[in-house]
């Protein structure tokens, strides 16, 4: 029995992002809704938390949320949390997420005392074994401030991540940046236009800041990590007006983060022509799946502006088969998550059931993944 609960993968995220730009909220609703029988109903599987303080923690945060409280901001300490991932039907532990909650606070004001900067200390050698972090933006904040907003906050965080990076840098520390890729993750979409993709968020991104994501871009490569792996993703925690809570069930992007942290791990890999055990079993072909309707768009958008309209319809009706297809793909995915279920393969199954999160056509508007990926000779040009 021991030897069922042990996991067979490990999946390693950090959230970095100013205080009230809810990393705190996002744990307890992720653990919250995840744990939930109606979330196993929906999805299949559900997680759980094999450490009890953790486990009473994040209820009890979620507890609050059901009643209408958010949490209060995490301060002082870093904290690391385990979810297990649990398949329906199988037996075992297919997926372990080691999550780094760092407090927000630490990146507003200098240590108080030498044990809060031995803790910082600790907290920073976690972040660095960490395979992806997300940076998270404050999605009230970027409504109401817009631009101004994001770049003195990406000018902000890329000087304090510099500075950490700098005060414990190490060859070892360095080789494991190599391995960190970054995800760029917008809070609180709740609050934006309903029509508002991950992909207007790159764009706005990059219209407004690239010169900011350059530099931290080059900051990370003079700290080890040569390249910036920028997924973007939009995620709510629950549905809320202001401070007030009004729908708990209501949430954005949930189930996208261990599939688009995954599938950001495979096209580093696949970027550096590098070879993983690992990665070759988790999502093996999905980069494929995930370019196609990319270019798709991309191809529509260029052929939106031809001049002749009997063109123009023609190829719509050409992309629509097209996409047509490729969402008739997804039932593939349906068929090996029944196939792996019916032989108790837990690590299998849990594989398909994350590659239909990525799949699922509510989902896509919530995640950008660029075509164009910035690798480390173009960096160092």
């Amino acid at each position: 029995m021991a030897k069922n609960n042990k996991p067979q993968q490990t999946l390693k995220i950090a959230f970095l992002g100013g205080r009230g730009s809810g990393k705190t909220t996002l744990m307890a609703s992720y653990l919250g809704h995840m744990a939930s029988h109606r979330w196993q109903k929906e999805h299949k599987y559900y997680l759980g938390s094999p450490d009890s303080a953790d486990s009473k923690r994040l209820n009890s945060q979620f507890q609050g949320l059901c009643d209408g409280y958010f949490p209060e901001a995490t301060v002082k300490r870093a904290t690391a949390y385990r979810f297990h991932m649990h398949v329906q039907d199988c037996d075992g532990v297919p997926l372990e997420i080691q999550w780094l909650d760092y407090p927000g606070e630490w990146w507003e004001r200098e240590p108080m005392d030498a044990k809060e900067r031995k803790q910082r200390d600790e907290a920073l050698r976690n972040m660095m074994k960490s395979q992806v972090c997300f940076l998270v933006i404050d999605g009230a904040e970027l409504k109401k401030h817009g631009e101004k907003y994001l770049r003195s906050y990406l000018a902000h965080m890329t000087n304090e991540i510099a500075n950490l990076l700098r005060q414990n840098n190490s060859k070892k520390r360095s080789k494991q940046l190599r391995d960190m890729v970054w995800i760029l993750a917008l809070s609180k979409a709740d609050l934006l236009e309903k029509n508002v993709t991950a992909g207007d968020f790159a764009d706005f991104v990059n219209r407004y800041a690239s010169d900011q994501i350059h530099t931290l871009r080059q900051r990370l490569g003079e700290a080890g990590c040569p390249s910036l792996g920028m997924n973007y993703l939009l995620f709510s925690s629950v549905l809320g007006v202001g401070q007030k809570i009004v729908d708990i069930h209501q949430t954005i992007g949930l189930d996208l983060i261990a599939p688009l942290a995954l599938r950001t791990l495979l096209e580093k890999e696949l970027q550096n022509f590098e070879q993983s055990a690992i990665l070759k079993r988790i999502f093996a072909g999905s980069a494929d799946r995930g370019a196609l309707p990319a270019v798709f768009g991309m191809l529509r958008q260029w052929l939106a502006k031809w001049p002749e309209r009997s063109t123009r319809e023609l190829a719509d009706l050409l992309f629509s088969r097209a996409e047509t297809w490729l969402n008739s793909r997804a039932g593939d995915l349906q068929q090996e998550l029944s196939v792996q279920q019916q032989a108790g393969h837990s690590l299998q199954a849990a594989e398909a059931l994350l590659k239909i999160a990525l799949r699922k056509p509510e989902n896509q508007k919530y995640y950008y993944v660029p075509l164009l990926r910035v690798n480390s000779h173009e960096s160092a040009a």
